[in-house]
């Protein structure tokens, strides 16, 4: 393994070191004042350069990776250098010489390479050959008592064991920082994959302000085209967030930022984000959460509806019922009763309860809206036949509609009667605030192609006012009118209608005038060529 090779080169490099400086000692003018080396000088400098000279095979050897499993490489190490030190002990004047120290660096050393059951064998049969040495060679030389030979081989036992207890120690802290590192990078690839696939744009902020990590979410949302794995400056990723970081003073805090009328290059995108500012405490970091503002409305009115659902579910029973009693008593009562002022009130009773009534009936249809039964539907001899019958209620008879030549292949795939629904609400919506400063109501009808043919949309334009800006995004929440007498469910509804039938509607103020919605609807032919 690498942890084994490593090992191998920094004993290989500690043993080259010192056995250079035991060779230049050695090979010193004045080494024979400075070092008591016997009678066997010429010896002495022969071996140590040897050593020398060993210890650099060794690393040369390593280069090689020879012989090719570490183990081995290590037991030859261990064996060179036994040999050499027994040779320096016996020709130096045994362990009362200057080469007294080397066996506890072989040792430190053999522990270090061979660990365990083997380091202690070996520490064993070193102190054998000590011994041997000591009464054959350097012990008759030098006259050591057998009590400092005690003392020394009792001092190479000690630490023997502290080597190999340290050596272990040091393998245990190894394999738990390799364990946690292990982890720490398993966790690092779990929180990128979890911040990669987030369903909130994340950027990630350094102390100059510039991107250092981001999810494709935020890179969609910015709009930035030039992404690169480099830091980019927030500013020039998005200026206008940039503009709200610098605003924004407190942590945890959201604000509202409009991309509108942002720089053309960069790629279309949303309108409207909600930005959350994170600091991190102790981190030279910071997080940036985007999020879509018109996703979260069309989140917001996903929960409206279904707790407008469970609330039709409930009312419908318990509201209708009396409205019919109260209905069918007053039709009764006014027949009794001939007075031109009761009749009056009569009739107010009868109006209203007809409208408590449509209410209701809006509110079960919002709440549970029957599955669109689609099929093809050619607009061009479709929409004339839908627009004749619908003038014939009272309120659009004074209405103007223009229907624009329309191609005869134009086919959406949708649900006849909702789409009827549809343009009836439309156009009632247009009756009640479309009108012009001259009392006439116009509407102009249009269709095209988009999206590569796989959409088709129709228009309608009124002349009248058009719609406030600050009342352009709560139109199509249901219960919200400005009409006294509507009850903010006819947009709510067609909105719904035509994500049943697979479309959608989008609302803006015409150029010239007028409030313009746009009706997305899936065209036949498109579905035919997927």
């Amino acid at each position: 393994m690498d942890g084994d090779w490593h090992r191998l080169w920094g004993i290989s490099a500690y043993r080259l070191l010192i056995a250079a400086v035991v060779a230049v000692l050695v090979h010193l003018p004045v080494s024979e004042t400075v070092i008591d080396l016997g009678g066997h000088v010429e010896l002495l400098r022969v071996l140590t350069l040897v050593a020398a000279v060993v210890s650099l095979g060794y690393l040369l050897a390593l280069l090689l990776r020879r012989p090719t499993r570490s183990l081995y490489h290590a037991w030859i190490q261990v064996a060179t250098d036994t040999l050499l030190v027994l040779l320096l002990l016996h020709f130096g004047g045994g362990i009362s010489g200057p080469f007294s120290i080397l066996p506890f660096l072989l040792l430190v050393s053999a522990a270090s390479l061979l660990r365990g059951q083997s380091a202690f064998i070996f520490v064993w049969v070193l102190l054998a050959l000590l011994i041997a040495e000591s009464f054959w060679g350097g012990m008759a030389y030098a006259h050591l008592p057998l009590g400092q030979l005690f003392i020394y081989v009792l001092a190479l036992v000690a630490v023997a064991v502290l080597a190999d207890s340290l050596v272990l120690s040091l393998e245990k802290g190894n394999r738990l920082a390799r364990q946690r590192d292990a982890e720490v990078v398993n966790l690092n690839a779990l929180n990128q994959e979890i911040v990669q696939h987030m369903d909130v744009g994340v950027f990630v902020l350094d102390r100059q302000n510039r991107v250092v990590l981001s999810n494709p979410i935020a890179r969609t949302l910015s709009g930035y085209r030039l992404w690169a794995s480099a830091p980019v400056g927030i500013d020039l990723v998005q200026p206008r967030l940039a503009t709200a970081l610098r605003q924004s003073a407190q942590s945890d805090s959201e604000v509202l930022i409009s991309l509108s009328g942002r720089d053309p290059s960069l790629q279309d995108g949303v309108q409207s984000l909600v930005v959350r500012r994170i600091d991190l405490p102790q981190s030279p970091y910071r997080l940036l959460l985007l999020r879509d503002a018109e996703m979260l409305r069309a989140r917001e009115r996903e929960a409206q509806l279904a707790a407008l659902g469970r609330l039709a579910a409930n009312i419908a029973h318990e509201i209708r019922n009396p409205l019919s009693v109260i209905r069918h008593a007053g039709s009764l009562l006014s027949e009794s009763v001939e007075a031109p002022d009761a009749q009056h009130l009569f009739q107010i009773l009868e109006r209203e309860t007809v409208r408590i009534n449509t209410i209701i009936d809006s509110v079960l249809e919002m709440g549970r809206p029957s599955p669109a039964r689609s099929e093809p539907i050619a607009l061009a001899s479709w929409l004339p036949t839908l627009i004749s019958q619908i003038q014939s209620d009272p309120m659009l008879a004074a209405m103007t509609i223009c229907i624009h030549d329309m191609p005869p292949h134009l086919l959406v795939y949708a649900d006849p009667a909702q789409l009827r629904q549809v343009f009836w609400n439309l156009l009632h919506n247009s009756a009640q605030h479309g009108s012009a400063e001259n009392a006439t109501i116009r509407v102009e009808i249009r269709s095209e192609w988009v999206e590569r043919e796989t959409m088709v949309m129709v228009t309608l334009r009124d002349f009248g006012p058009g719609i406030k800006v600050e009342l352009m995004e709560r139109i199509f929440e249901p219960f919200f009118t400005t009409d006294s007498r509507g009850t903010g469910l006819g947009l709510p509804m067609v909105r719904e209608l035509l994500r049943i039938n697979g479309g959608g509607i989008h609302c803006e103020n015409h150029p010239q005038g007028g409030a313009l919605f746009q009706i997305f609807l899936p065209s036949w032919g498109g579905l035919t060529e997927e």
